[in-house]
């Protein structure tokens, strides 16, 4: 491909995905807080996010190695 082409694609490509991502997760954050009727669910659910993410990274990382 044309670097040119790939300079443009490349950007608008990752905002679509950050877009999309943060939109589905605002999404889902306000269904769950909409169905419990209150922000229990939703401070679950961030609690389990905040804890899950970094050591799921974790666990891959260690699974994963160092390159030789």
């Amino acid at each position: 491909m044309n670097k040119m082409v790939l300079a443009i694609l490349v950007p608008l490509l990752a905002m679509a995905v950050i877009i999309f991502f943060a939109g589905g997760l605002g999404v889902v954050f306000m269904v769950l807080e909409a169905k419990m009727h209150g922000e229990l669910g939703v401070i679950i659910l961030g609690t389990v996010l905040l804890v899950c993410v970094p050591a799921g990274a974790y666990i891959a990382e260690r699974a994963i190695g160092e390159p030789q």
